[in-house]
């Protein structure tokens, strides 16, 4: 039996993280009980804190890659946000 990587644990906490805000989004955007809304809100905040400390590690040991947007592709998605938010 095989030992579970460094590499595969990092992958499934990342995975988890990006599930659970993707939940709490929803409780969120559901709640009208104000005082659930606040703690879900605080709770998707340190979530979103806890993927991003999850992907920079990931991302400093070569196990998660990214390719860079163009300035141009930048700009087109600065672009059609702010269209979104008129």
């Amino acid at each position: 039996m095989r030992s579970i990587t460094d590499q595969e644990v990092m992958t499934v906490l990342l995975n988890e993280h990006k599930l659970a805000a993707s939940s709490l989004t929803n409780l969120v955007l559901e709640s009208s009980n104000q005082f659930l809304r606040n703690d879900a809100t605080n709770i998707l905040t340190n979530t979103f804190n806890h993927q991003k400390q999850i992907f920079d590690l990931m991302a400093q040991k070569g196990w998660y890659q990214v390719q860079n947007a163009s300035q141009q592709e930048i700009s087109k998605a600065q672009q059609e946000a702010a269209r979104i938010n008129i």
